[in-house]
């Protein structure tokens, strides 16, 4: 006979998610188990919680489906992705991109142009810890050439490293985000200009100013050279290698599916890659799937521009499953309804449920040291109370990004805070206050909650249609 089902109280729902913070906590600071392995473990913690009040496994099981299946698309996306910056790398696209942002550096403007170089990689390659390891460490070097303070040099590289790490399509992080919180990569990137816009303007005065008074030494740009010779003794740099990002730049703005989008981008990676460096089909081709490997006789490009493929995204893809999975068993289990209804009493306004979200995505970089754990726990946690306010989920998306990408590297303790510290060699207490985009954007975003200003809503009959959908899928 099944059990007569009651509600889930806050007490019990506290503590199945006192439980899963406790797991991933431990799990991943003391015992370095993967966190794909950690979310799928998780997904165990909520089945008596479930039972105690009457829901069965099934039910349970097909709620984590069902949001996976909500999510799946930034899933397919991410693999896509995947294959992308594999061939890419192959055609000369990134390490174009790459040389171009070399090309524009500039003693005279040192602090704006490494802003400026480290924004250009770190978009092209949608990896911040790529862009801190390969261009962020040739300017440090120039930086100290110069006699630029060390901390404010890698300010300038942790804005521009995260910056592009934030806006770029091809970033984990930017397709994360938009598939906990329910929209798309494209709405969420064009949403995030309202808050890493003004952010990012604001930084690159306050660098440009900074420059005049520290930039007019001689630098010794031959690291420098040295990146950009070696990128142009293996690659053909001409425009021809830019065609496949104008390609699919414009099918983007064009609204055309991201999906379709970026496998023609990879297609014309391939054919640039044989028609234009000389590359084989077999080789080009297997790019895709297994990503660019080549020598280049520098350590920085061997780090950087070895990557890509569908292969080396398979982790994160599994990350986003087991994470909306159990964010969709949290929803049916009615864990996160208890947890939502008792933050309710206390967030009455757009701003305070903005600043709260804040708060949880720094505690759970605090706590977790993961921006992956992060956007998966603030994300299922509050997205129920964005939808009470009648706010669209490129809000949600947007506030995991403002704090959740964003304040990782102000952590000393946590994964990127200890990574950009050990690859720049300078500690986080003495580049943090040049991090001018990182807290800036939060704190445009809270001002945003308060004012209103660019937080998207439906109207009524928005979110009639939207409940009537979901009622039909079952999600």
């Amino acid at each position: 006979m099944e059990k007569e089902r009651s509600k889930m109280s806050f007490g019990m729902a506290a503590l199945c998610m006192g439980l899963i913070v406790a797991v991933m906590m431990i799990g991943i600071l003391i015992y370095k188990i993967k966190l794909p392995t950690l979310l799928f473990l998780c997904w165990l913690i909520v089945v008596p919680f479930a039972k105690k009040i009457g829901i069965s496994y099934s039910e349970l099981q097909n709620g984590g489906f069902d949001m996976i299946r909500k999510g799946f698309e930034a899933v397919v996306i991410i693999l896509a992705v995947g294959a992308l910056t594999g061939a890419w790398i192959a055609s000369g696209t990134v390490p174009g991109l790459i040389y171009l942002g070399l090309k524009i550096m500039s003693p005279t403007f040192f602090l704006i142009t490494t802003l400026f170089l480290c924004s250009i990689v770190s978009l092209a390659t949608g990896t911040s810890w790529g862009t801190l390891a390969t261009a962020g460490l040739a300017c440090m070097g120039i930086g100290e050439g110069l006699g630029i303070p060390a901390g404010m040099t890698a300010g300038a590289v942790v804005c521009g490293a995260f910056f592009g790490d934030k806006m770029s399509p091809l970033s984990d992080t930017t397709n994360m985000c938009p598939a906990v919180a329910g929209t798309d990569v494209i709405t969420h990137i064009k949403h995030m200009i309202y808050t890493t816009g003004p952010a990012y303007v604001l930084s690159a005065i306050i660098f440009l100013v900074f420059g005049f008074k520290y930039g007019s030494g001689s630098a010794d740009m031959h690291s420098v050279q040295s990146l950009m010779d070696a990128i142009s003794g293996i690659f053909n740099v001409g425009f021809v290698v830019y065609i496949p990002a104008i390609v699919v730049i414009t099918l983007l703005v064009m609204r055309q599916s991201p999906v379709t989008s970026i496998l023609i981008g990879g297609v014309l990676g391939v054919t640039v890659a044989v028609l234009y460096q000389g590359q084989t089909l077999n080789d080009a081709a297997a790019t895709l799937y297994t990503g660019f490997s080549g020598e280049f006789g520098n350590e920085f490009l061997n780090n950087l521009l070895n990557r890509g493929g569908i292969v080396r995204m398979q982790e994160l893809a599994t990350i986003m499953i087991a994470g909306l999975g159990l964010g969709g068993m949290l929803r049916v289990s009615g864990v996160l309804p208890a947890i939502v209804n008792k933050l309710t009493e206390y967030i009455k306004s757009v701003g305070v449920l903005v600043t709260n979200t804040i708060i949880i995505c720094i505690l759970g970089l605090s706590v977790g040291g993961s921006m992956a754990f992060t956007h998966v726990m603030a994300g299922t946690l509050m997205s129920p109370l964005f939808r009470e306010f009648k706010l669209k989920p490129e809000n949600l998306s947007r506030v995991l990004e403002d704090a959740g990408t964003l304040v990782a590297p102000l952590i000393p303790w946590g994964g990127s805070g200890v990574y950009t510290a050990t690859m720049l060699q300078v500690p986080t207490v003495v580049y943090a206050p040049y991090c001018f985009i990182n807290y800036l954007t939060p704190i445009i975003s809270i001002i945003y909650g308060f004012t209103g200003f660019s937080m998207k809503k439906y109207t009524d009959e928005e979110l009639e249609e939207l409940e009537r959908k979901e009622a039909l899928t079952g999600v």
